[in-house]
């Protein structure tokens, strides 16, 4: 089950990525506003966040 979700982060990353890159490329012509872009950071963060603790807690859980 573990592997599904980190799939599901990492492809959550993936994709709020693309959208940064795309804004980034459109420059002012972007439909993002200002929030929608901070949403999507906050996204990457927090999903980057977790993927680097999930490891760490599974091996605690182990032992």
């Amino acid at each position: 089950m573990t592997t599904s979700i980190q799939s599901l982060r990492s492809k959550s990353i993936r994709q709020a990525k693309l959208k940064l890159d795309q804004h980034r490329e459109l420059g002012a012509q972007s439909p993002l506003n200002i929030f929608e872009v901070a949403d999507l950071l906050d996204r990457i963060r927090f999903s980057e966040e977790k993927m680097n603790e999930e490891p760490q807690g599974f091996a605690l859980i182990l032992n």
